[in-house]
């Protein structure tokens, strides 16, 4: 998120998943991870962060802690949530439509 802040607009949101992930140089020691990234998101933006992959665990099925990201960005897009949950349904095998759709539904309410 810290990488391409630059690039959102003014009026802009961050939708993050709260997970670290060490970048290259982190990982080999030339550069320490940065310190409170949501606070400090915070002071400029509007930030949403979710521990997303958590969430999707707790609800059965890791794979789907994309939907709930995708729910918490769909909130600010101009999309009906009625739309979302019918390429959902269209896109997705249709066993895990249900699934699917819990998790979007989970993150669009994270974003009231």
């Amino acid at each position: 998120a810290i990488r391409y802040e630059n690039f959102l607009k003014d009026d802009g949101v961050i939708v993050l998943n709260d997970v670290r992930i060490d970048p290259m140089p982190v990982v080999i020691g030339a550069v320490k991870y940065p310190e409170n990234i949501v606070e400090n998101l915070k002071k400029s933006h509007v930030v949403y962060s979710v521990d997303a992959k958590t969430k999707a665990n707790e609800m059965g099925n890791s794979r789907v802690f994309n939907l709930i990201i995708l729910g918490l960005a769909a909130k600010h897009l101009d999309f009906k949530k009625e739309d979302w949950l019918e390429v959902i349904k269209e896109t997705v095998p249709p066993k895990t439509v249900e699934i699917n759709q819990k998790a979007f539904l989970y993150g669009y309410d994270l974003a009231d």
